[in-house]
């Protein structure tokens, strides 16, 4: 944890949510599932920048010590991977994702949820050590390397789509872009995970 000002977090994370959650932006989500992903990504990440930045000032001026002390002794993983993984988690198990593709409401929900999950994530984050950081990002891109490769064998080779809102070859040509998003992130995470540990 460092104490350089992280004004930039609060600008970058509001340029995201912007970028993530305007109508353009959600107009093309419910017609392009590749759209969607890369969206509901967008504002769970732009989220969690706030949240590093409200994180820094809470700690600056001295308020919420016992969530920051209790941050600090977790490591941050409880919020980081327990509370916030849940909730981001929870909307794409198939029935609650094609529900906030149909409903208004469920989609209001959804992206509520997924704010709250990138705030409580960064605050997470900022309780983390350089080792637990670097764990987590190779933990996300190996999930969605895994998730590429577990939607591509279902959707080329079992002609299964897990989100039948979409059509079966938007589910496959969302399975290359996870793949491509993961693959080079998790190969230098995993070795900058290894240099931290000081394994070499």
């Amino acid at each position: 944890m460092g104490l350089r000002d992280k004004k930039s977090y609060l600008f970058f994370g509001l340029a995201m949510l912007i970028a993530s959650l305007n109508p353009l932006s959600l107009s093309l989500a419910r017609v392009l599932e590749i759209i969607r992903v890369s969206f509901d990504m967008t504002t769970v990440w732009g989220a969690g920048l706030l949240g590093i930045w409200l994180a820094d000032e809470l700690f600056r001026k001295g308020y919420e010590k016992r969530l920051l002390e209790f941050n600090f002794t977790t490591r941050g993983l409880v919020l980081g991977w327990g509370i916030a993984g849940s909730m981001a988690s929870y909307w794409y198990f198939p029935g609650p994702f094609d529900l906030s593709v149909i409903s208004n409401t469920a989609r209001i929900l959804q992206l509520s949820t997924f704010i709250m999950a990138g705030l409580i994530g960064g605050i997470g984050w900022y309780g983390m050590t350089n080792v637990w950081k670097s764990i987590t990002i190779f933990a996300i891109f190996s999930m969605m390397a895994s998730m590429a490769e577990i939607f591509l064998e279902l959707g080329a080779y079992y002609k299964t789509n897990l989100y039948p809102v979409y059509p079966r070859s938007q589910f496959i040509d969302t399975a290359y872009f996870l793949f491509a998003m993961a693959f080079v992130p998790s190969t230098f995470y995993m070795v900058k995970w290894l240099k931290d540990l000081n394994l070499f």
